[in-house]
Formats: C-alpha cells, structure tokens, sequence
C-alpha cells in the first residue's frame, strides 16, 4: 500500500489525496467519519480534500440517508490521469516556447599543468567527430594513441608547428619550419569548430596554463590563426623564401612583427 501511495503522490495527489484514495479502494462506501477516523485525518481536512477529489472524478459520492464515498475504478483513474498529464504536456510546451530563451553562456575555463593540460588537449581529441587544428612544438607522439582513434573515425588532423618532426601517420597533416630546438612552450587545439583549448609554458611562474572554452569567436580565431600559419608556411615553401624577402613591402614594422622575424630566421 505505501508504494502505491508513493505513486499516486507522484501523479499529481497529495498525501491526503493518496490515503484517502487507497483507504476508499479497500473499503468502499465510507462516510466522512469513517474516513476521518481509520486515517486519523481531522474532519475539518477531510471534507476539504474529498470534496475536491468529488468535483474531480478521483471519488464517487453515494447520496442517501449516508453520503458514502467510493474510490474511482482504477482502470478508469488511469486514463483519467494518462490525460491530465497530456494536457499538461501541451500546456507546458506552449508555456515554455513563449518564453524568450537568453543565450547560452560560452564561458572561459582556466587550467594549469601540464599533466592536466595534456589530458584535456586528449579528451578534446578523442571527442572530434569531424576535424582538428592544431598549433604546437610539443612532440606529437604525446597524442599518438588518439590520433590513431581518430583516424579509425576517418577524422583528419592539420597541426602546423615551428619544431622539427619526423611523426607521420596518414590522417595527420603536418606544416612545420622545421626548427631544431624550439623549447616546446605552446599548444593551440580546435576541435571540430567547437571547442578550443589555448596553452602556454609560463617561463616565469615555471608552471603550464591554459584557457578552453566553446566560445565562437574564439574557435574562429584560433582556427584563423592556424590556418593563416599553415598558408604562410606553404608560400614560404612554394616561392623557396621567405614572404618578407620575396615582398619586403608586406611588413608592417611592429613590435610583434619584430619577435616573430627573429624565430623565423632560424628556419633560414
């Protein structure tokens, strides 16, 4: 009985409403009383709750010289409450398309360590359904394993790098300068335009950070950026010099542009 109870009082019934309605189930034509009496309810609590459990359908008034009180069949209870529950469902799906949704928060998620930064960087990879970008002098057998998940999913993965390396394997596409020594102290990860996880070796706090986050604007910059990376390297290659020496006119004269000439020249 309490287990029937427990679902009634999760089909829209109150405790009350469950007693009564159990208690009428085992003992058909009771009065208020009776009722009131056997569930230790007070009257005054009774005559409320059956009154609206009357005017609902859930029980049965018997008038005469008694007015006894009858539990609903339950095959028929069933129905009766299979429907409310429907039209609750609509009203409730009208309900909640009439509010106005605010837009999801892309939050920014902070990390250090290395051992943690890593493991998310694989969790990234292993969850690509689609394609991966990736801008790193990491050694690229760290994520070995999940590139070779990857390309059993037929997932392809460009990774442009300054470092020198011989990784090879067919879903991976590598566009590097080539550089002997680079100090290993970047990773840069999109993952199937969604998802991207920025890192960075601190030289001054000695420590790995990193920032992930599924905000669009900066999937698309960080994509840009590697892509950009890619481009240039390929032009560098195809005109077999640098873009600045085949047009010195491109440059720009900033700070930023200084610090990047001076690690391209050792790819010289």
């Amino acid at each position: 009985m309490n287990k029937s109870i427990d679902l009634l009082k999760s089909m829209y019934f109150s405790e009350t409403e469950s007693q009564i309605y159990m208690y009428l189930l085992e003992n058909p034509g009771q009065t208020v009383y009776e009722i009131s009496k056997n569930l230790r309810i007070s009257r005054s609590s009774i005559y409320v709750v059956i009154d609206k459990m009357h005017q609902e359908g859930i029980v049965l008034l018997e008038s005469g010289q008694k007015e006894l009180y009858y539990a609903q069949e339950p095959n028929e209870l069933i129905s009766m409450l299979d429907y409310k529950h429907q039209e609750n469902i609509i009203e409730l799906k009208k309900t909640l398309n009439s509010i106005k949704v605010q837009p999801l928060k892309t939050p920014y998620f902070n990390m250090n360590g290395f051992d943690a930064i890593i493991g998310k960087a694989r969790t990234l990879l292993y969850e690509s359904r689609q394609e991966v970008y990736m801008n790193t002098d990491l050694p690229l057998e760290l994520f070995d394993d999940a590139f070779e998940f990857l390309k059993r999913k037929s997932v392809d993965v460009h990774i442009f790098s300054f470092a020198k390396t011989n990784y090879d394997k067919p879903n991976v596409f590598i566009y590097s300068h080539n550089i002997e020594d680079t100090g290993a102290n970047r990773l840069m990860l999109v993952s199937d335009l969604k998802s991207v996880l920025v890192a960075n070796y601190d030289p001054f706090r000695d420590e790995w950070q990193a920032t992930t986050t599924q905000n669009h604007l900066m999937i698309r910059i960080v994509s840009e950026h590697i892509h950009h990376d890619i481009y240039l390297i390929k032009l560098k290659y195809k005109l077999n010099k640098s873009l600045f020496e085949t047009f010195p006119d491109l440059a720009i004269h900033t700070i930023a542009e200084k610090v990047g000439s001076k690690l391209l020249k050792k790819t010289d």
